[in-house]
């Protein structure tokens, strides 16, 4: 009995010291010790550090070598913005020999620091390979007409002649900078003349400009806090410089809303789910009047959905849901939407109706409507 203990250590030290270094060797050689690894790069990330967004490409070279056993085969490179471009071979890398995969980044339009990844597919690895290049784009002088991009008449530049502001709370103010470039020889008149008018909308836009002067003047919207007032605001200025009214006009628009910041706590509120966002009514015959039910909201907050109201550009469809409608709490209900094609153009009929709501979460939703009006 004792023979056979000794036999069996001796066994177990002899696997130890001679046969597992062997087999560990072997794996290695036959890569096993690191399946996932056959392609290496030599570095896995370059900081181009601080170029010139005017100066142009640059371009920076990644090496790797295989250290497997086996030729490896660069399937795909993949970049997440076409201002990086890789270029590199398909041919199959032999074992121990390297390649090369050059990554091009086009700085033009994107100033600031950035950071883009380079994703490697290859044949010896399960999983891709990431790469990354950073740096910092230094802007380049701007051009008067990039800068001041729309030319009012007479020397008068903006830096824009429309904004869009989103929402508007009940009680609160939104404001946005416009800035302003005389750039004649002469002091100008400036006048925004108003041509369509919700009534909450302001500037302090100067009444002259001086020569050569550049400034900026402030527009918004302000509601009142106890306000009946709730959906698309709309303003719409002619712009007259020196006496002379401007081909372009300016304009903003925003959606007045509720005050959520009113509300007695976060958890507790409406909260709107439409079953779906678009109708098709699909082929109508010229004058005909159609309708469609499939559209169903559902309230699955925990305070009453109340509706604020319901926009519609075509005068050719209707709504169910009206202003006041609540919707309480887990209840769902039908929305029906109507659409007479008489006076509509033959061809495709497109609506978008805004349903402003209660909802902290979203107050305004927008459905789609389409239809295809076809003869008698």
């Amino acid at each position: 009995m004792r023979n056979i203990l000794y036999y069996k250590m001796a066994l177990a030290l002899f696997f130890s010291l001679f046969l597992l270094p062997l087999w560990a060797q072997q794996e290695s050689r036959n890569g096993g010790a690191q399946p996932n690894l056959a392609l290496k790069f030599d570095h896995e990330s370059w900081d181009f550090g601080s170029i010139k967004e005017d100066g142009g490409d640059v371009k920076h070279v990644f090496t790797f070598k295989n250290h497997g056993t086996k030729p490896v085969v660069i399937l795909d490179v993949t970049t997440g913005c076409g201002c990086t471009t890789p270029t590199y071979s398909r041919k199959p890398v032999l074992p121990q020999q390297s390649g090369e995969l050059e990554v091009k980044f086009d700085p033009v339009g994107r100033p600031g620091k950035f950071v883009k990844g380079v994703v490697v597919y290859t044949s010896a690895q399960d999983k891709p390979l990431q790469l990354s290049i950073s740096g910092d784009v230094i802007p380049r002088p701007k051009t008067m007409e990039e800068l001041y991009p729309f030319d009012m008449g007479q020397g008068v530049r903006l830096s824009a002649n429309f904004h869009a502001f989103a929402y508007v709370n009940h009680g609160k103010s939104v404001q946005q900078k416009i800035e302003w470039i005389n750039n004649s020889g002469r002091d100008l008149s400036f006048e925004l003349k108003n041509k369509q008018r919700s009534g909450y909308f302001s500037h302090n836009a100067p009444k002259v400009m001086k020569a050569g002067e550049r400034g900026e003047f402030t527009i918004g919207y302000t509601l009142p806090a106890k306000s009946n007032v709730y959906g698309s605001l709309s303003d719409v200025y002619s712009v007259v410089v020196q006496g002379v009214e401007s081909r372009a006009l300016f304009s903003s628009h925003a959606i007045a809303v509720d005050n959520f910041d009113a509300q007695e706590d976060d958890i507790s509120v409406p909260c709107g789910e439409f079953s779906k966002k678009f109708i098709k009514f699909g082929d109508v015959k010229s004058g005909e009047r159609v309708q469609d039910s499939s559209i169903e909201i559902e309230n699955v907050g925990d305070k009453p959905l109340i509706i604020r109201a319901v926009e519609m550009q075509s005068k050719s469809a209707k709504c169910s849901l009206k202003v006041g409608d609540r919707i309480e709490k887990g209840a769902k209900r039908k929305v029906t939407f109507e659409f007479d094609s008489a006076g509509c153009d033959y061809g495709i009929w497109v609506d978008r109706v805004k349903i402003i709501t209660n909802d902290p979460s979203r107050p305004m939703q927008t459905l789609r409507l389409t239809a295809i009006v076809v003869d008698k």
